[in-house]
């Protein structure tokens, strides 16, 4: 059996691989995220959706290379911050990362992520997209504008949800309650606990 990640993250793939998983990966159409930050049902009803969407493009990708014949599990995910009911996506250049995290720093947080499930080409597996949602509460240390301008010089804030990554400076962020691996942007609890129900997708042994 074949699992693809819709996705061109690579703190994705990593996680996946350290897990043991093994995956092919095939890279979504940038048009899938075209609702971005439109959406008004607020961070939960967003990431949802655009995972949706994701595993979506992808399925259609897979049925026009015409591989129904070889089953796999599409698994696609979104990930959003959001501080004082501000929904903080992708930062768009330098600017946005900085205004993004004058806004976080000193503050709580919540960290969404969507997860998206899509059996396709089983023959015996009639199961329809499955999304599921999980959510990270976050405290992040009121860090010096001197450790801002730091961090943002070195551009590991480019592709991160609310302009930053948990694993770029470790104590910076304190998770209070939910996943870690969700904060680095796949909820690696909430997916092992959604593919044993698949049954098909033990991880290889670590050496």
């Amino acid at each position: 059996m074949r699992l693809i990640l819709a996705s061109g993250s690579p703190q994705r793939k990593q996680l996946l691989a350290q897990a043991g998983y093994c995956f092919e990966v095939i890279v979504p159409d940038d048009s899938a995220e075209d609702c971005g930050i439109c959406s008004t049902g607020g961070p939960a009803n967003l990431v949802l959706d655009l995972a949706l969407r994701k595993a979506a493009d992808v399925a259609r990708t897979l049925a026009e290379r015409n591989v129904v014949n070889s089953p796999c599990i599409i698994l696609a995910c979104d990930t959003v911050a959001e501080c004082a009911g501000a929904v903080l996506g992708k930062p768009r250049d330098e600017d946005h990362a900085q205004d993004m995290l004058r806004q976080l720093r000193g503050q709580h947080q919540r960290v969404f992520s969507g997860l998206c499930l899509w059996p396709f080409g089983f023959e015996n597996l009639e199961s329809p997209p499955q999304t599921h949602l999980a959510v990270t509460e976050l405290r992040m240390d009121p860090i010096s504008d001197d450790d801002l301008d730091e961090y943002l010089a070195s551009g590991l804030w480019r592709g991160k949800a609310g302009a930053f990554g948990y694993q770029d400076r470790h104590g910076w962020l304190h998770v209070l309650k939910g996943s870690e691996s969700n904060v680095v942007g796949l909820p690696m609890e909430l997916l092992a606990e959604q593919l044993d129900k698949f049954d098909l997708f033990p991880t290889e042994p670590r050496p």
